[in-house]
C-alpha cells in the first residue's frame, strides 16, 4: 500500500483548490454597514480607556 500524495501539487492540493472554489462560489452578505462598525469600535475603545470605577455593573 502506498501513501497518498499529500504534496501541494498532488491530490491534497486538488482537494484544497476545489474547496476554495466552493467557498468562493457563495457570496457573503454584508453583516453591518461601515458607520455602525465604526461606532461599535469607537465605543469599545472608549470603554477600554475608562477606569474600573466607571465600568457598568450587572
Amino acid at each position: 500500500m502506498t501513501a497518498p500524495d499529500l504534496t501541494p501539487d498532488g491530490r491534497l492540493g486538488e482537494l484544497l483548490e476545489q474547496w476554495r472554489r466552493d467557498i468562493r462560489s457563495v457570496p457573503i452578505p454584508t453583516l453591518v454597514d461601515l458607520a455602525t462598525a465604526v461606532s461599535i469600535v469607537r465605543g469599545a475603545l472608549h470603554r477600554a480607556d475608562a477606569s474600573p470605577d466607571e465600568a457598568p455593573t450587572r
